[in-house]
């Protein structure tokens, strides 16, 4: 039986069934639309600080991700020529967000959370049929739940609202709410800890690594796993 998971509507199919190759696939591309996305509009709103610092955690996401594709013996994907994402409905959805959050700057946090939500819920959907993945999906879900909020809070001060479109009322404000450090002890790694080079600035690498894990973006390496949360608490 297949649902239609509501990140994008009616584009991209999600199976209940066992994680599928192509499911693996799009979840790592997610991550590069969301580095892309921000990145594009961050050029637009040099002041929406969101902007400017989550492309970097989305870029240690797309990591996370690309070492699960391998040990899923997933290769990494290709898009074909003239497109950005081989995963069909990525583009569109990325072009559609890139229109509406270039409209203003509430427009660009309203974007900015709905694409945190659905990836909440994606990574979510994808746990359950995935028990050998859970800890490093669950440590992306916090930190799109740490960049949710983010998003919220500069929303907020410029006066807008948003309604959540995929999670429950309740749970969705209860993200909003949490205030919780989710960072690991002192001198503790998480379960799939990274290290990295100095980080660069999202101007410098606009369309993000898109090679082998461990390669590009401020020199990335894998030490037997990784670690999805964020290296601080929320972005401001």
């Amino acid at each position: 039986m297949m649902k239609t998971i509501l990140l994008i509507a009616t584009l991209v199919p999600f199976s209940l069934q066992a994680t599928t190759e192509e499911t693996w696939i799009r979840l790592y591309e997610e991550e590069i639309l969301a580095h892309d996305l921000y990145v594009a509009l961050g050029q637009r709103f040099g002041d929406l600080m969101p902007l400017q610092n989550i492309p970097h955690s989305e870029s240690r996401h797309r990591e996370v991700m690309a070492e699960i594709l391998k040990r899923e013996g997933v290769g990494l994907p290709l898009a074909p020529v003239g497109r950005r994402f081989q995963t069909e409905g990525l583009d569109a959805l990325y072009q559609k967000w890139l229109a509406e959050g270039s409209k203003s700057e509430v427009a660009a946090c309203r974007v900015g959370m709905r694409l945190e939500e659905h990836d909440i819920a994606d990574l979510r959907q994808a746990a359950k049929s995935a028990p050998d993945h859970q800890k490093p999906l669950a440590q992306l879900e916090r930190a799109s739940q740490q960049h949710l909020r983010a998003f919220h809070r500069n929303l907020s001060k410029r006066g807008g609202t948003a309604q959540p479109e995929v999670l429950d009322p309740v749970e969705f404000q209860r993200i909003l709410a949490d205030r919780k450090d989710h960072r690991p002890a002192a001198g503790q790694a998480g379960p799939c800890s990274t290290s990295r080079g100095p980080r660069r600035s999202a101007k410098e690498n606009p369309q993000g690594p898109r090679g082998s894990a461990g390669s590009g973006n401020g020199g990335f390496r894998f030490r037997g796993g990784f670690s999805a949360t964020e290296p601080s608490t929320d972005p401001k």
